[in-house]
This record gives structure tokens, sequence and C-alpha cells, in this order.
């Protein structure tokens, strides 16, 4: 064999062992560039230990707000709710109260007549009870004038459907020449009542 032969066969070797050297070398070298595991699993320096801290203050900062705005809450809600407040009494009739007051039942009282009697110097009237039945009642005859008040009485008599007070009589000598006003009133044990006013003239 020739040298020429020998030799062109060496080179295709030592091309191609220098291409696995070069590819060795190469990626030797590109791992020895890239960094360590341990470096890339080791953790690198944080503000850790201040993040509870500061996640304890704003919680309690929180929980702090809270407990102070309870009362206020509590506060709104005391004074929002509704409270119940008594119902006024329904006002009465003024006549039942006195009724009630006296334990008497009121009664309708009419002025049947007023006059001036020359014979007697006295005003005379009449008048009855409607609706009730009674003995021992007391009929009264009050003339009002200039802030003067004169009275006259009379018993009252029991009729069908009413108490007749027959005739009263009011005289004397303060009973001067003028207009009176002339009510006619009605009591007994168990009923009141007068009548609407009227006018009397003395001569």
């Amino acid at each position: 064999m020739s040298r020429r032969t020998r030799r062109s066969r060496r080179r295709p070797l030592l091309v191609l062992v220098t291409l696995l050297l070069a590819g060795g070398a190469f990626l030797f070298w590109t791992r020895s560039g890239d960094p360590a595991p341990a470096a890339v699993g080791s953790p690198t320096p944080t503000m850790s230990a201040a993040a509870p801290s500061a996640s304890a203050d704003s919680s309690g900062a929180g929980s702090a707000d809270a407990s102070d705005a309870e009362p206020e809450d509590d506060g709104e809600e005391a004074t929002s709710r509704p409270t119940a407040t008594p119902a006024a009494p329904e006002p009465e009739d003024e006549d039942e109260d006195e009724a009630d007051a006296g334990g008497l039942t009121a009664v309708t009282v009419s002025l049947s007549y007023t006059g001036y009697d020359t014979a007697a110097a006295a005003v005379v009237a009449g008048g009855y009870a409607d609706g009730v039945v009674e003995e021992d009642a007391t009929c009264t005859l009050v003339l009002r004038r200039g802030g003067v008040e004169l009275r006259g009485e009379s018993l009252g008599t029991p009729n069908v459907t009413t108490t007749d007070c027959g005739e009263v009589r009011v005289g004397g000598d303060a009973l001067t020449p003028g207009t009176w006003e002339a009510v006619l009133s009605y009591t007994s044990d168990r009923s009141a009542g007068e009548s609407a006013v009227g006018e009397v003239v003395v001569p």
C-alpha cells in the first residue's frame, strides 16, 4: 500500500475526530455558561419578613376600624328604629262627659212660653223635659240681665211621655224693666238638662 492511500484514508478520520472534539468542547462551553442549579433554586432575599407585619397592621387597623364603627352602626340602627307612640284618646261628647261625671242622663228640655204677669209682678214660664217620666224633679227658671241673675223653681209633674214643669215664677224688686234672657233647667236623681235661651220683656 502506498503512502498516498494511507494519507487519504487518515484525513477523513482526522476531520471526523476534529469535529467530534469541537462539538464536545462547544457543548462543554455552553453548559459551563448556564447558571448552576443551586443558584436557580436558591431564594433571592425579599421583604417577606416585613409583609406579614404590614398585613397584620392592615388587618389590625381594619379590625380596629370595624370595632370603632360598630357603636356608630348600633347608634344609627337604634335611632332609625321606629318607636311606638300611644294613640291619643278620642274626644267624647260633652253631654256624655257631663252625664258620666255626675251620673245623670242628659235630657231635652223645652221652654213652652214666657211672659210677664202684671198682677203678680213676676215673669212666668212653662216647659217640660222630653222622653222622661219622673217624680221629685225640679224645674228652675233662670233670668239674666246686665250681670244680674234671678231664679225661680217648681216641682216637675210626671206625664205620659214627659215630665211637666208647670208654671215657674220669678219676681221681686231685682226684676227691673228691660229685656231678660230666660233659660229653663231640669234636674232629678237620674236626669239633667236645660232649654235654649229665650227672651222675656219686663215693662
